[in-house]
Formats: C-alpha cells, sequence, structure tokens
C-alpha cells in the first residue's frame, strides 16, 4: 500500500520516471476548486536516489513537468512543478507544485497574443457541460503547443448561450468562473490510463462526484477519525440581490427569494461581474438556493488508508455515505457527505474535508 511519486510531461501526459523524496517536507492537497498544492524534498548525495545537475533540471522543469501521486495505478493527486531550490549545504533540494489546470487557465486568454481580433467566443444553446467544453477547446487545443493531457467534456444541447467579446480581454478562468456562478461544478480528475499517461477528466455538474464509498460510524474497524456534526447560520438568508453589469442605475439586477420566512429577514446582495439576464438570474437562483437554509457540516478529520480501506476512498469528489443508527446525538439514517478536499504527507494518515447534501 506505498504511495508512490511519479514524473510526467506536461503537454502529453507520458510518464517519464518514478522519484524518491523524503518524508521530511513531504506536503500535499488538493480541492475541488484546483488550488492545491504540493512540497516535496530529495536527498541528492544520496547513494541510492541521488540526483545530477543535469537530471534534476530535466525532472522537474517548471511548468514543463506534472507530480502524479500514485498508489498502484491510482493517482491521488497531480500537480505541476512551479519552482525548485537547492542547498549546497545540505545537498537537500525542494520542489513546489500546484494543481494544474485552474492554475493555468488565469495565465491563457481567448485569444494568442497574435491573433486578438480573433478571441471572441460564442456558445449558443448549449448544456453546461457543453460551454464548458467549448470554452477548454479555446483553452487547449490552438496547436500542439497548447495542449494539455485534459479530456474534453461531453457536448450537448441546453439553455446556455453566451458570447465573450475579444475586446472585454476575459482570461478563460474568467469564462469558467462565470459558469460556475450559477450553481455549476468543474472538477479535473487526474487519472492513469492504461499506456500509464497521466490525464484529467474534466467532471461537470451541479455536485460532482467521482465513486462512492459507505462507512458505518458504529463500527469496530473504521478509516475515519475525528467525526463532527455542526449547523450553523452564520451565511443563511431570506434574500438575494445579485448584482451584475454596469454602475449606478445601469446596473443589471436579479432577485431570489422564498417567502414566507422562518427567520428575521436577512435579505443581502452580491456581486457577478459582467453578468445580465438570464445568466445573471441563474447565478442569484443558485447563491439563493445554497444559503436559503443553515448549513449542517459533517467534519471527518482523518481517513487513515489499509488494504481494506484503499486511499481512493478518500480522494476529492468521493461520494460517501455514513450510517448512524440509535446514537444520542447524531440523527439517524444514511448521510450523504462528499470529500471536497484532501491532503497529506508521505503516509498512510489523508486529512479529509467534506460537504454534506
Amino acid at each position: 500500500m506505498k504511495l508512490e511519486l511519479w514524473m510526467h510531461d506536461a503537454i502529453t501526459g507520458d510518464e517519464i520516471a518514478r522519484v524518491h523524496p523524503i518524508l521530511d517536507g513531504a506536503s500535499w492537497s488538493t480541492n475541488l476548486a484546483g488550488t492545491g498544492q504540493c512540497s516535496w524534498s530529495f536527498q541528492v548525495n544520496d547513494p541510492n536516489t541521488g540526483m545530477t545537475g543535469a537530471r534534476i533540471s530535466s525532472l522537474f522543469r517548471p511548468n514543463a513537468r506534472l507530480f502524479a501521486l500514485r498508489q498502484g495505478t491510482t493517482v491521488i493527486g497531480a500537480w505541476k512543478v512551479e519552482e525548485w531550490d537547492y542547498s549546497a549545504d545540505t545537498s537537500r533540494l525542494s520542489v513546489k507544485g500546484v494543481e494544474l489546470v485552474r492554475s493555468e487557465t488565469k495565465w491563457r486568454m481567448t485569444y494568442g497574443l497574435n491573433e486578438y481580433t480573433l478571441g471572441t467566443l460564442t456558445v449558443t444553446n448549449r448544456s453546461y457541460s457543453g460551454a464548458v467544453r467549448a470554452i477548454l477547446s479555446r483553452f487547449k487545443d490552438r496547436s500542439a503547443a497548447w495542449n494539455y493531457p485534459i479530456d474534453l467534456p461531453a457536448d450537448g444541447s441546453g439553455s446556455f448561450t453566451q458570447t465573450w467579446e475579444y475586446w472585454k480581454k476575459f482570461t478563460i478562468e474568467d469564462l469558467l468562473a462565470q459558469v460556475e456562478s450559477e450553481g455549476i461544478e468543474i472538477f479535473f480528475r487526474p487519472y492513469l490510463t492504461a499506456a500509464r499517461q497521466l490525464r484529467f477528466e474534466t467532471l461537470v455538474g451541479a455536485r460532482v462526484t467521482s465513486g462512492a464509498s459507505s462507512f458505518h460510524l458504529g463500527a469496530d474497524r473504521t478509516p475515519l477519525s475525528g467525526v463532527h456534526y455542526r449547523v450553523g447560520g452564520a451565511d443563511q438568508i431570506t434574500g438575494g440581490q445579485g448584482l451584475g453589469q454596469g454602475t449606478g442605475q445601469d446596473q443589471a439586477v436579479a432577485y431570489a427569494g422564498e417567502p414566507p420566512y422562518t427567520i428575521p429577514i436577512r435579505d443581502v446582495k452580491q456581486t457577478f461581474p459582467d453578468l445580465t439576464g438570464a445568466r445573471l438570474q441563474a447565478a442569484t437562483n443558485a447563491w439563493f438556493a445554497e444559503a436559503k437554509n443553515p448549513t449542517v457540516q459533517w467534519t471527518v478529520d482523518t481517513f487513515t488508508f489499509s488494504e481494506e480501506h484503499p486511499p481512493e476512498h478518500a480522494l476529492t469528489a468521493r461520494a460517501w455515505t455514513l450510517h448512524s443508527s440509535k446514537h444520542s446525538v447524531l440523527p439517524d439514517g444514511p448521510h450523504s457527505l462528499r470529500v471536497i478536499a484532501s491532503s497529506g504527507s508521505f503516509g498512510s494518515q489523508i486529512k479529509t474535508e467534506v460537504q454534506s447534501g
């Protein structure tokens, strides 16, 4: 059940080599938002796993190499190499990385810099998945040099229609964020192909999941520890005003509410830049639907993996069902959760953040 760390090419996803980090300084994190990070240390003068300067420069080229933390063929997390630092005093190399896709969508616009006026992107009557497909195709399919090993989501018809004009200078991240503002999630799940290539599956939906697991809270042997159950109303609202494109009396405005109210009025506003009309209303509706009720939050601090409970059960986007019965405080029944973030080191414990519902 040992973890392994491998290097892959960032354009093709091709496997390059296994590397051997030391336990000291090893850390990693992943989450649905795609903002996870990693840090690995290597003892360069180790007689078995040491590396020359040329080897280091090849394996850890910033932006050109990807880390894949793997257990067998399961990819626990993947990150782009961002920087490395070598200490001459200790002969120790430290390498840091970030989750690939969302970090790179902030850098690319809807046009190449030498094709500025060709940057307008129009999506007409597509599903959310189809809209994301069009955005990601603009992101990576212009030529081989633009490529990343990302699977495009399925196309499909639907109600999403939008034109993003070139002169507004949107980044690809701006476009993905507009889709997400309507209550949609976009998650890039790393996986290994039969040819040992690292790729990213694009999951699009109101609540994305990948795989499912069930646990009994009263079991004698469980991989879960640090279980908490919390109910909170800090963000609960009775009505939402969505503020969109424009300023002053010309600013686009939308409203979402649902009387009668069971609590004193808590009407608030939220800004959705660049949205108007149906897109602004959809974003306001999604925000209100999420915030109109108190939050029920389960916490599971740690998942300890083993032969019986492999680490794939604790990966980001994994759906969980927690079963409880006749507990003095915890409500009975199956409780649907989802892992929205995970983190760890180079050992068997994975810290998890879960979301209810």
